[in-house]
């Protein structure tokens, strides 16, 4: 039976939170803590095998133990996910609502015999003539935005991932299709259970934020407000005249006269000039239009509302000059300012970073699983892990948080997620590995100090 070996003081109390909530069974935690940590300080292809090579003398039993981790273990990825909520809470406001950012992404992978693996639009390569083909599997990722200390812009933390299966693949693998917008919902109603006194704010796209999750928004008002991005030729209508009067088969009006279509609109609208908080944490001047009206989308015409769901609808005057394109945004609250939906939907941003980071430095589209239990578990745990290094970085000291993986060519004026994953990295192998390695924590303060930070600095490189 494996035993559970000392972790470094930064990582005690993710698992600490671990070890109460009975999420894993006795052999399989230490096993679970030793395959992440081994994780984090793996650099290139993150396979289990690869991972295991770093960690020497911490491994015990047979080396196909932590390979079923991913396949076989019992442990509930719900679970973890709350274990993961409950850690990043602290660091957001207490009295400001909770801001959301969910997008999908495709974790490439080759072989017939990769469980549920279908062909995907590749959003990297492809262009407004041409899509690009990936094979694999497409993930629905919601994250929080976190203000992490010591860096200027939000962090997109991963909190909760699920697969959206194609009704092709899903007749495949025997289970229901999925899409990316049925997945936020889904998410967002376990937010709601798991915090019941907060409030949220869902930003997505086209495929995230549609009508039915504008509707699920407008019947949870006073918990979740939904921003999004619209098409130009939406059906927007006004609110009906007299709202209690019976029209065509008895029965109450849900909208009013019908407006111009948001591509037509926009010239008859005045054009406001603000500075908004734009991508990348910039300040950009914008131009844009907007007002108040009812969407209505006819396939979703037979619920309470009649298909009609009232939002405020914003447009981002492109640069005509620069043949730059309208942008056209929303949000289920009507009331809520045109320039704070402008800024939230820019932050949106902040997950594409997240979803590079983790691909570049956390070894997503690496790994080499293909079972069905493996593929639900390995690419969830790798967007926790990145959630996880944030929360190690928190908790390191002051000292230890600035910029150390900068070159002599290459200086850094503020820390980046490489920073932060070099920090960890460099506090496992000093209090975790290295202790265990040499079987004498003082060996390695017996090299010149030039000589010791050379070696760290090559061992905990991250990018």
């Amino acid at each position: 039976m494996s035993r559970m070996f000392s972790v470094p003081a930064v990582a005690e109390p993710l698992v600490d939170a671990l070890r109460q909530e009975k999420i894993f069974t006795r052999p399989t935690l230490p096993r679970f803590v030793l395959l992440m940590a081994a994780l984090i300080v793996t650099m290139g292809r993150h396979t289990v095998s690869r991972a295991l090579k770093v960690m020497g003398p911490l491994l015990e039993g047979h080396w196909s133990n932590y390979h079923r981790v991913y396949s076989q273990a019992r442990y509930c990825m719900w679970k973890l996910a709350a274990v993961i909520v409950r850690q990043v809470l602290p660091l957001l406001p207490a009295d400001a609502p909770i801001v959301l950012v969910a997008d999908d992404t495709v974790d490439g992978k080759q072989g017939k015999q990769v469980w549920a693996r279908g062909a995907h639009r590749d959003p990297i390569r492809s262009t407004h003539s041409k899509d690009q083909i990936k094979f694999g599997h497409k993930w629905l990722v919601m994250a929080m935005l976190v203000q992490v200390p010591g860096f200027e812009r939000s962090w997109a933390l991963p909190v909760l991932c699920g697969l959206c299966l194609s009704p092709k693949v899903a007749a495949q693998v025997k289970r229901p299709p999925k899409t990316a917008s049925q997945l936020a919902r889904q998410f967002l109603i376990r937010l709601m259970r798991w915090l019941p006194d907060r409030r949220f704010i869902l930003i997505g796209d086209y495929q995230v934020v549609t009508h039915e999750t504008v509707a699920f928004a407008h019947r949870h008002a006073r918990r979740v407000t939904a921003i999004g991005r619209m098409r130009g030729d939406a059906n927007l209508y006004e609110k009906p005249k007299n709202p209690n009067r019976y029209c065509r088969g008895w029965k109450l009006p849900h909208k009013g006269k019908k407006l111009p279509k948001p591509s037509q609109r926009i010239k008859e609208l005045k054009a406001t000039s603000r500075k908004v908080r734009w991508y990348g944490s910039s300040v950009r001047k914008v131009k844009f239009v907007g007002e108040e009206a009812l969407w209505y989308d006819k396939h979703d015409s037979r619920r309470r509302n009649g298909g009609v769901t009232p939002i405020r609808w914003v447009c981002v005057l492109g640069d005509k000059e620069k043949d730059g394109e309208d942008m056209f945004l929303y949000s289920s609250d009507p009331k809520m300012p045109p320039q704070q939906i402008i800024e939230y939907y820019a932050s949106r941003w902040n997950i594409e970073v997240t979803f590079e980071e983790v691909k570049s430095l956390l070894g997503l589209e690496t790994t080499r699983h293909w079972c069905r239990q493996s593929v639900l578990r390995v690419t969830p745990l790798l967007f926790g892990l990145f959630t996880a290094v944030a929360l190690l970085w928190t908790r390191l000291p002051a000292r230890k948080r600035r910029c150390q993986s900068q070159t002599p060519c290459y200086a850094k004026s503020k820390p980046t997620f490489a920073d932060a994953l070099f920090a960890v990295r460099l506090e496992l192998w000093r209090e975790l590995l290295l202790v265990r390695h040499t079987e004498n924590e003082r060996c390695l303060n017996r090299l010149p100090k030039s000589l010791r930070e050379t070696l760290l600095w090559h061992l905990a490189a991250a990018a």
